[in-house]
């Protein structure tokens, strides 16, 4: 073959591998193409059922909620839920607010009986499984009724009414834990030092709730008594990096199970610190020598504690320790963050530090350990607390039963998801007038009241949830709130305090979480 021939060899075999390459392109293109046009349908036809053709499409709500669950992820990550649910029902004028493709809002506090009280409610969605205390089912996450009433009857009794009383008579555990918190507030009010006020309100909540049902005190007030009165000042609660990771995994818990579990999984990795991982350990060896002392029935006091009630009621030692340290975690946290709220208000209004005090001047001693029942003011004081603080303030979801639910004019189809949020409701204008502010007056009859008082308050007030479901340890969280300002109050500890912010912003993850995680006062 000649050099002619070579070339055109070399010149066809090219252009061959040309055509080839370009047939090949066009090829990958038009699958893209056609992939690209699948997706983008799909897409489409989704957003057009949720938008047109849903059960719920003619319900009003912001078009991206309605087209997507990912706009509820986003607006729960960022912590402001409650606020956006009170803004999307005064903007749409609407009572039920669809705020995702399967899921509404309910701001009419009528509504609450049938979802959470009638017949034992609504059951519980699936987002509550994300809750779960990992392989271990806890007492407030359980969906299954069955489940929960064996557990939940077994420690009932221990948040009776009168067994809280005699715990708050002199010498009772709440009694000692209440005196030595303001007994470290007057160290501080005497050296003039500038303290977090929610770690001690922690502090205080962690020893109460351990000592009254564990039978023995985490010791949060008495961890660092070693130290001088300006370095205790500085020290924080040993448990509070662990509670406040906690805390922070509420921002996925609307996400789908499985996609909580990766969330959950990497927000671990990323946030890992040694703080964490050593306040996770203390509570885990606290919780543990609890259950050996229960088991080993070395400890007669233990008798009767949660963690023996429920080992009674058949439940293994796995367990026991895992909702012994869920209970730990609900009252560290969700107390805590009340007694402080309401101790920053009374801080900042010297007019409402004096009726408090001259009530407690009139009213004399708690009567066999309960010192609201004679004391209006203050249990006004302490409910206005419980308005504005909001342990969860974001809405408890329910599953709509097979009948469907209707409110008002409106119906709301069966298998939908149905919340009422304590942001919403709390923070109703037309029921608590100039709702965010700290009014206790508005609970008071007469003209005590200044005119504040309102129909359907006490319906609207959910602080606790509502219904068989409602939080188990409610009344030991009263009974420490009330005891707890009366305390202070008759100490006068807070006599030249005052706040070192103006108002209090609350991160509203399922969990309320006072932005920086402290609130300071100072003498």
């Amino acid at each position: 073959m000649g050099l002619a021939g070579v070339v055109r060899s070399l010149s066809t075999w090219a252009q061959s591998g040309l055509e080839q390459k370009t047939s090949l392109m066009t090829t990958s293109m038009a699958l893209i193409i056609l992939l690209s046009t699948f997706i983008i349908g799909g897409l489409l036809a989704f957003a057009s059922w949720n938008l047109f053709l849903h059960p719920l499409a003619g319900l009003p709500g912001p078009l991206l909620g309605r087209i997507s669950p990912v706009y509820m992820y986003v607006v729960s990550y960022l912590g402001v839920e409650g606020r956006l649910l009170r803004d999307l029902h005064e903007r749409y004028k609407s009572e039920v607010v669809r705020v995702a493709p399967d899921s509404v809002s309910i701001s009419n506090s009528a509504a609450i009986r049938d979802i959470y009280v009638c017949g034992g409610g609504f059951m519980k969605d699936a987002r509550y499984s994300n809750f779960d205390l990992g392989p271990v089912v806890s007492i407030f996450s359980s969906r299954d009724g069955r489940y929960r009433d064996v557990r939940a009857k077994a420690v009932a009794p221990l948040f009776a009414p009168a067994r809280l009383r005699a715990a708050s008579r002199p010498g009772g555990v709440i009694t000692q834990s209440v005196a030595t918190f303001v007994n470290h507030l007057q160290e501080f009010q005497r050296e003039s030092l500038r303290i977090d006020i929610l770690d001690w309100s922690a502090r205080l909540a962690m020893d109460v709730t351990s000592s009254y049902l564990l039978g023995r005190a985490y010791g949060g007030l008495t961890e660092h008594a070693h130290l001088r009165v300006q370095e205790r000042r500085d020290a924080h609660l040993s448990a509070n990096p662990f509670i406040a990771a906690i805390v922070r995994f509420g921002r996925f818990s609307l996400l789908p199970n499985r996609v909580f579990k990766l969330a959950y999984a990497l927000s671990s990795w990323l946030s890992a610190s040694e703080a964490v991982t050593k306040s996770a350990t203390q509570l885990d060896h606290f919780v543990s020598e609890i259950l050996q002392a229960t088991y080993s029935n070395s400890m007669t006091e233990n008798e009767g504690t949660y963690q023996a009630r429920l080992v009674d009621a058949g439940i293994d030692q796995a367990e026991a320790g895992a909702q012994a340290k869920a209970i730990l975690f609900a009252g560290a946290d969700s107390i805590a963050v009340m007694l402080a709220t309401i101790l920053f208000h009374i801080t900042r209004d010297r007019n409402l530090q004096q009726h408090l005090e001259r009530e407690a001047r009139d009213c004399g001693d708690a009567v066999d350990g309960d010192v609201a029942s004679t004391r209006p003011y203050l249990r006004a004081v302490v409910k206005e607390g419980l308005r504005l603080g909001m342990t969860n303030p974001t809405r408890m979801t329910r599953i709509v039963p097979d009948s469907g639910f209707r409110l008002g004019g409106t119906f709301i189809a069966p298998g939908s998801i149905i919340g009422c949020s304590p942001a919403v409701l709390h923070h109703d204008s037309e029921v608590f007038p100039d709702p965010f502010s700290f009014r206790p007056e508005r609970w008071l009859d007469g003209e005590e009241g200044e005119g504040l008082r309102r129909p359907n308050m006490e319906r609207n007030m959910i602080p606790y949830g509502v219904g068989l479901r409602a939080c188990l340890g409610r009344n030991l969280a009263q009974q420490l709130l009330h005891h707890a300002v009366a305390s202070v109050i008759e100490s006068g500890v807070l006599v030249g305090a005052r706040t070192c912010q103006d108002k209090i912003e609350l991160i509203e993850w399922f969990n309320a979480e006072i932005k920086g995680h402290k609130l300071e006062i100072e003498w």
